[in-house]
């Protein structure tokens, strides 16, 4: 059995934006949000699922943090409705993202993908 078939909410490797040009070209062409702890980029891409991309970098704080931030913009990502589409995401966190409950990281989601 796939490990997605054995737990169909995970987030595989398939859902994730892991290749350079597909996460500059997200960057690039994608319509940008602007919140005061997140910058998110949203573009429509060709496969059929809604894919995710992190940016955590060290400004935000150390290991244990940036996984933490990563993996509660990943829980959000995957909570919400909306994310049927096919669209990348782009996330890139500032240093306030750290303080961010995982209701907060949801709403921003939610108006982003609102408008997609």
């Amino acid at each position: 059995m796939h490990p997605a078939q054995a737990h169909p909410h995970r987030f595989t490797r398939e859902d994730r934006l892991r290749q350079k040009a597909l996460i500059q070209r997200t960057i690039q062409q994608g319509r940008k949000k602007v919140f005061p702890e997140l910058i998110m980029y949203t573009l429509p891409n060709t496969v059929s699922h809604p894919r995710l991309g992190l940016a955590v970098s060290r400004k935000v704080g150390n290991a244990v943090i940036r996984n933490r931030v990563k993996r509660r913009l990943r829980e959000a990502f995957r909570l919400q409705e909306q994310r049927s589409a096919g669209q990348d995401v782009m996330v890139v966190a500032r240093n306030g993202a750290k303080k961010l409950s995982m209701m907060a990281m949801g709403i921003y989601f939610r108006q982003l993908l609102r408008k997609s």
